[in-house]
């Protein structure tokens, strides 16, 4: 048993201070006599000069540890003792130099069953010098030593030192120590990232700069800034560079789950503006329209969409009331925009047995869902139009876009490059049917029947599962829709008329309410008529489009005026080709004669000459205003190309164009469920 002990040796035993400074302060304090340790500068305090409870603890840990040694195959660390860092602390290198010292320390331990163990030691020592270890010890022999260099022998002093370790720490105290980051604040820390975290988010080099005028204590080295910046964690390295809303995408999160969700239990809404322009209906003009979404969160359906100038209740509404056709809601999740935050909506909300929540301001995140439908439809959908103007637009196409589209408009009164809102609503009416039926990638996985591949679940799959489980939608009664979600407005009457949208309403019982002011209720996908109330809220009734048009003269009388005209147009051409005909043959005019006289042969000659002259001039290719019409002169032109027909150069031209537009697609899907 050894008789003398260091500081070290003797820190975190019974009865001694926890830390080598403390127990060289109470030997000093306690005038312990020591020496020093010979090839070491340690101290040795001799265990006489200990206190009493540490003689007995250190006595009886070595008993121990001696006994289990020589009788025992294997070591074990000693009660009570803790190893200097847990096992799930290390990393690899470590385990492996730990596993590498091992094997030296089990080896030894096998040895010492036919020899001493400082017999063992040295056979080990001398077959490391030889190069004669076995293989697998010779393999893990420079991984054991842990040096910056390759180490190919061993010293007694080293095995000595891990058999200690392990008979008290265990394998754990095998491990190597590794230095740790200081992540202690360096003085001039706090001025630096003054400089630094700013919202301009300036670069290391000119935050540096501006340091170093500031700073008047020993500077570091702009290389110290980077090594101190590299310690700091992305959260807080950019606190002030980053709002507090785009911090939370560098922070964990909690992921929220739908599967216990069922069908209309949850609608979340948002708006969203349109990224490319279309024509406004009611002024003629470009502008983005604000689009907005009603979304179900448990089978990410979209059931109600609004279109508008700007984010308002009647937006809002317009997209409830397409909403809750499919189904009454028992939560709408909403941020607090001016849109959903105001008492129109939250009336109609709560007189629909629904409850209003409001998503945490600047958490855009908790209303991932609706954000990335956004993505998926509307930005989608506004990158298929030459008015795109996001921000992944090339910047000298948009230029060019917008110069010509504002050229056309100015001289023209239209233009080709930004769609009518008509078009625009066709190809939303196509996106919003094609994202409800695919596959989405937050909805449960299923065997595809026909490919025989798994997939996900499209929302109008996901919403048919619910129903055949036994799901029931509850419908609000239609009077009850139309009584409270229709936006309403207040417009002037006259004379039995109102000005709505660029459209005249008329209504025969508005003649009471000449120059007075009444309130319309309209339906933004139903121009053809609006619902009339008096300022009290009390029904007038329907006006409808137009209502008070008549044509402007009989369609006989113009009919009548047609044929006239055609007559009209044959008479003087029959008679320019007399004319003509008699210069040509030098032939002479009858004065006498007040009307010219041709024979049957020559009149069917002249006939079939002003018959090939007209077909000979070419006529204008014009396109009608209305889609209907457009699609049709498409088919047409499509069944002369079919027939091998001849087409002019304008009409080829717009009918292989034509195809590309999404108004195109939608006059088809029309016609086909027509047809069918």
């Amino acid at each position: 048993m050894k008789r003398g002990y260091t500081a070290k040796e003797l820190s975190g035993k019974t009865g001694m201070p926890s830390t080598v400074r403390g127990v060289k302060a109470r030997a000093a304090r306690e005038n312990w006599p020591g020496q020093r340790r010979s090839h070491s500068k340690a101290i040795e305090y001799s265990l006489d000069a200990l206190p009493t409870e540490t003689q007995i603890a250190i006595i009886t840990a070595q008993s121990q540890s001696r006994s289990d040694f020589s009788d025992n195959k294997q070591c074990f660390p000693a009660k009570g003792k803790s190893p200097p860092f847990a096992a799930t602390t290390l990393n690899d290198d470590q385990r492996l130099t730990m596993g590498a010292r091992l094997s030296f320390v089990l080896e030894i331990e096998r040895m010492t069953a036919e020899m001493t163990q400082k017999k063992a030691i040295a056979t080990i020592v001398a077959l490391s010098k030889e190069h004669r270890l076995d293989l697998f010890l010779h393999d893990r022999l420079v991984v054991a030593n842990d040096r910056s260099t390759p180490t190919s022998t061993l010293s007694e002093r080293t095995l000595k030192r891990w058999i200690s370790t392990y008979r008290e720490h265990g394998e754990v105290g095998l491990a190597p120590g590794r230095r740790r980051k200081n992540l202690t604040m360096p003085l001039w820390s706090t001025d630096f990232l003054r400089c630094y975290q700013r919202p301009t988010k300036p670069s290391v080099e000119a935050s540096y700069m501006e340091f170093c005028e500031k700073y008047t204590s020993d500077q570091p080295s702009i290389h110290q800034v980077r090594r101190f910046l590299d310690k700091l964690s992305p959260e807080a390295r950019n606190i002030g560079r980053h709002t507090a809303q785009q911090l939370k995408a560098l922070q964990p999160f909690r992921r929220r789950t739908t599967k216990d969700l069922m069908p209309c239990d949850v609608f979340t809404a948002d708006g969203h503006k349109f990224d490319a322009e279309i024509i406004n209906p009611r002024t003629g003009k470009p502008y983005r329209p604000e689009a907005t979404t009603v979304i179900d969160v448990a089978t990410r359906k979209v059931v109600g969409i609004s279109i508008g100038e700007s984010e308002s209740s009647i937006a809002v509404i317009d997209a409830l009331r397409n909403a809750v056709q499919h189904g009454m809601f028992a939560l709408l999740y909403v941020d607090n925009g001016s849109g959903f935050v105001n008492d129109t909506v939250r009336e109609i909300v709560e007189r629909l047995g629904g409850t209003l929540t409001h998503a945490l301001p600047y958490n855009s995140q908790a209303r991932g869902l609706i954000e990335r439908a956004h993505k998926t439809i509307w930005v989608n959908a506004a990158k298929k139009l030459t008015s795109y103007i996001g921000a992944d637009m090339d910047r000298q196409a948009g230029a060019k876009a917008f110069r010509i589209s504002r050229k056309q408009i100015r001289e023209n009164g239209g233009t080709t490059l930004i769609p009518s809102f008509e078009t625009f609503m066709a190809g939303i009416e196509y996106e919003i049917e094609t994202y409800n039926n695919a596959p989405h990638r937050g909805l449960t996985k299923v065997r595809d029947p026909i490919t025989g591949k798994r997939r996900h679940l499209s929302p109008n799959e996901a919403w048919a599962r619910a129903i055949s489980t036994g799901w029931q939608a509850i419908i609000a009664p239609s009077d009850v829709l139309n009584d409270v979600m229709r936006p309403q407005v207040i417009r002037p009457t006259r004379r039995g008329e109102i000005s709505w949208a660029g459209n005249k309403y008329f209504l025969d019982n508005l003649r009471d309410f000449h120059g007075a002011d009444v309130r319309i209720s309209y339906d933004l996908r139903d121009a053809s008529k609006v619902w009339v109330r008096n300022l009290s809220g009390e029904l007038i009734g329907e006006a409808h489009l137009d209502g008070n048009a008549s044509p402007y003269m009989p369609k006989s009388m113009v009919e009548q005026a047609y044929r006239k005209r055609e007559h009209g147009q044959i008479r003087r051409t029959l008679e320019k080709l007399r004319m003509l005909s008699d210069k040509n043959n030098h032939m002479s005019i009858v004065e006498h004669s007040s009307a010219p006289i041709l024979d049957a042969a020559r009149l069917a000659e002249a006939k079939r000459v002003a018959k090939a002259l007209i077909d000979s001039e070419p006529t204008p290719f014009t396109l009608p205003p209305d889609p209907i019409a457009k699609y049709q002169l498409w088919q047409k032109l499509n069944a002369d190309i079919c027939n091998s027909l001849p087409l002019t150069k304008d009409e080829a031209l717009w009918h292989s164009s034509y195809q590309t537009n999404m108004e195109f697609a939608a006059m088809r899907r029309m016609f086909e469920h027509i047809e069918s």
